[in-house]
């Protein structure tokens, strides 16, 4: 939407609701700027590789358990 169509919109309210345009509009603003606060960059695939290791016998069965399975 353009500026000039919303524009055209706020200009069809009476003037009595603008303290309600105004207060949606502040709600708005911090709606956004929380958003923009809690965005986290996005993650890559692979971007901890070489940094974590997982040690060779990790699928192997713990002992003891073997009466479970």
């Amino acid at each position: 939407m353009s500026y000039e169509a919303l524009e055209a919109q706020i200009r069809a309210i009476p003037e009595e609701y603008f303290p309600e345009v105004a207060d949606f509009l502040d709600s708005l603003k911090c709606r956004i700027l929380a958003r923009q606060q809690t965005a986290r960059p996005r993650r890559t695939l692979g971007g901890y590789e070489g940094q974590i290791k997982i040690a060779d016998d990790f699928d192997d069965m713990p002992e003891g358990f073997e009466e479970y399975v």
